[in-house]
């Protein structure tokens, strides 16, 4: 599969179960409200407890731009970033709010002093933008990192769609 690596970022794809990643932190996408209803935000809340769906409402809204980071609870990642890229649960999302939650995790990475760090494919889901548009947006921002730490970007890939997806993205393939 694809790697790509500049002096601040390498990026690769992961097929691993999202559980079974041992990260910094696992990016969940979610909306302004905190909801975690719709995937990949449901599956993540699964895998974490859903305590964490909780410890989010507590601080929201959230807005789209923005992080907010909590513990991982029963996933290997130590952290979630918590990154709305829609106001609403199953609202409209657009290319510019998957590139402004990228845009946030790398923030939250470089407060937070993470090293390492798990992004689904986000904001390809129902209402959503082409898969090929999400990932272009999630690599774009995640190729321009500039931190005073190398950070590691694991691409989640769920199935062979996400994988041919990101692997275009990498490649810059997608028109």
């Amino acid at each position: 599969m694809a790697t790509d690596i500049n002096e601040s970022v390498e990026i690769q794809i992961s097929t691993l179960p999202w559980e079974q990643i041992a990260v910094d932190a696992f990016v969940c996408p979610t909306n302004s409200e905190g909801v975690m209803s719709h995937f990949p935000a449901n599956k993540i809340r699964d895998l974490a407890g859903r305590e964490v769906e909780a410890m989010v409402k507590e601080h929201t809204p959230l807005a789209i731009g923005a992080a907010f980071v909590t513990p991982a609870g029963k996933m290997k990642a130590k952290y979630l970033i918590h990154v709305p890229n829609t106001d609403r649960p199953g609202g409209r999302v657009q290319v510019e709010d998957v590139l402004r939650a990228t845009a946030a995790v790398l923030v939250a990475c470089k407060v937070k002093g993470f090293t390492s760090v798990a992004v689904p494919l986000m904001g390809a889901f129902e209402l959503g933008i082409p898969a090929e548009e999400a990932a272009r947006a999630i690599h774009s921002e995640l190729k321009v990192y500039r931190g005073e730490r190398p950070l590691r970007a694991f691409l989640m890939a769920k199935d062979a769609d996400d994988v041919e997806v990101f692997e275009l993205a990498m490649e810059g393939n997608i028109p």
